[in-house]
């Protein structure tokens, strides 16, 4: 069996097709050590870093760079659940729960009119929050209904009125809100004393928009949760110059406001021999508004008087609610950030870097953890090279060699190259069930693999004299067959799961990962089995 030709350059195209990860080596090593030295006077040295580096990572990246840059900085954790509308209602400052409970019960109402809904489940925990979960009946769940409901919840919400509402579950997100405080970006500080934490907060506050190029904006310091638990209150505002023209106190103009909404208790009287409680309510209370205050006249001195010739009245934020947990009391440094995921990552975690070595004793800061797919976490991709190691060693107790479990497992990485592919091209997201095929494609690639070297190996002993190429061919033709129907049949199995798209946690990116993978294991037997195995 002759050597062929450009072995090695097809080696190289399999090398550079998969990629070596120089992008993940860091910029620069902190030490002081011989090898530290070496290494940020070359890799870590700026000219290097600046010139060379970003084009020396696109020619040597390969798919791996492709995929952790484009796809696995970008995933984001999926849970299978069913088809679900949510609708949440918000009621503004100063009103009541009961409030709230009788514009959810209109939703309710009209909500039972569809007889695609198999149920629905309101909660409400204060006037700021109520949430109706709306489940669909099997025929309608992956229909069009849910879409078409969402949009009629939308105009419904619109003709309601009278507090905030969103509608989120299909499609794109609805809200009537108009300052929505929502924030993604979140830095938590926790400790004792409270005054001191907020002031370490205001640092950072400081720090992040110094630091930030102006990406940051809209920050600010909340007790935390996605919603906004901030107080608001309205601040009245004396004109002092207004005031003394028209003669008028404020303490005047404070007693007229006060009449307006006074509610009180006097003395109790007796009557018919019976104590009764006696309350002063003035015939404006819980009538007189912002409005009014705005654009009724105001009677002093039998003079009349509008608000904006005296004071004026703006509607500010107010201080958080004081959150405490395991004896520590809690911040949150919420912003938007102008830029990418990636960037934004990448700006928190230097915030909390600097700002960490800056706290005393019982103070921390840290990132905000979100309920997702730890893709951070190691252990779990040391199982990937568990199961390499375990297949290593059942190959060479099957083959009885240790050179040719190498030449087995060689077909790994060429399936990983279509996974890289399949997610990056597609731009599909990966989360649990990418990480899942990975493991499948382990087995199922060298299960491919192992049936043709095998029956090379057995007919090797039964014609010893004649050619390698001939018996390897001999092989080859005895076990593509069922190695094809094997790799079609799997992917004939996983379409189901394509079906629904990547709104199905999980099974997609599992289906599509195995789909890409066994497709490119297929260039594996058939170009890169035979250059890899021994010439004689």
């Amino acid at each position: 069996m002759k050597r062929p030709r450009y072995k090695w350059a097809f080696i190289l195209i399999f090398i550079l097709g998969f990629g070596i990860p120089f992008h993940l080596l860091p910029k620069e090593l902190e030490g002081d050590d011989f090898f530290t030295d070496i290494y940020n006077k070359t890799i870590g040295a700026e000219d290097f870093s600046n010139d060379v580096r970003p084009t020396l990572e696109k020619i040597i990246g390969g798919a791996l760079r492709l995929f952790t840059e484009d796809v696995f900085e970008n995933s984001s954790y999926s849970e299978p659940e069913r088809t679900t509308l949510r609708v949440t209602g918000t009621m503004p400052d100063g009103c009541t729960i009961e409030q709230l409970n009788a514009a959810i019960t209109k939703m309710e109402s009209y909500l039972s009119r569809f007889d695609e809904i198999e149920l629905f489940e309101t909660r409400i925990s204060s006037y700021r929050n109520s949430n109706i979960s709306i489940y669909f009946k099997d025929d309608y769940e992956f229909s069009g209904f849910p879409h078409t409901l969402k949009s009629l919840l939308e105009s419904k919400a619109i003709s309601l009125g009278g507090l905030d509402w969103s509608v989120t579950g299909v499609g794109r997100g609805f809200s009537n809100a108009l300052n929505n405080s929502n924030k993604q970006n979140r830095i938590i500080l926790e400790g004792y004393n409270y005054d001191k934490l907020y002031s370490y907060a205001e640092q950072l506050q400081q720090q992040l928009v110094n630091s930030s190029n102006s990406r940051v904006k809209d920050i600010e310091i909340t007790s935390g949760g996605w919603r906004d638990n901030a107080l608001y209150e309205y601040y009245l505002y004396f004109n002092s110059n207004k005031l003394a023209l028209a003669n008028v106190s404020q303490i005047q103009l404070y007693s007229y406001l006060k009449n307006q909404v006074h509610s009180g208790r006097l003395n109790s009287i007796i009557e018919n021999n019976e104590l009764q409680n006696v309350k002063l309510v003035s015939d404006n209370y819980k009538k007189f508004n912002v409005w009014d205050l705005k654009n009724t006249p105001i009677n002093i001195q039998n003079k009349q008087y509008k608000l904006n010739q005296l004071a004026s009245i703006e509607k500010k934020k107010t201080g958080n609610t004081i959150k405490k947990n395991n004896q520590q009391y809690s911040l949150t440094v919420a912003y938007d950030f102008l830029g990418t995921t990636q960037l934004a990552q990448k700006v928190r975690e230097s915030a909390v870097e600097n700002f960490e070595p800056k706290l005393p004793l019982g103070y921390k800061v840290f990132e905000q953890k979100y309920r997702r797919w730890n893709k951070e976490e190691k252990t779990q991709y040391y199982y990937l090279f568990i199961v390499i190691g375990i297949i290593f060693f059942i190959c060479a107790i099957l083959l009885e060699s240790l050179k040719q479990p190498f030449v087995i497992i060689s077909m790994i990485p060429i399936s990983f190259i279509g996974v890289f592919l399949t997610f990056y091209v597609f731009d599909f997201n990966f989360d649990q069930g990418g990480y899942a095929s990975f493991i499948l494609l382990c087995g199922i690639s060298v299960n491919s693999a192992l049936y043709i070297i095998n029956d090379f190996n057995n007919f090797k002993k039964q014609y010893s004299k004649r050619s390698v190429k001939q018996l390897y061919f001999k092989a080859y033709n005895y076990k593509i067959i069922p190695v094809i129907l094997t790799i079609v049949s799997t992917i004939v199995g996983l379409i189901p799961f394509v079906w629904n798209g990547q709104n199905e946690a999980f099974w997609f990116s599992f289906a599509v990962g195995s789909i890409g993978g066994l497709l490119f294991s297929l260039i594996g037997i058939f170009f890169y089995l035979p250059l890899f195995l021994r010439q004689r």
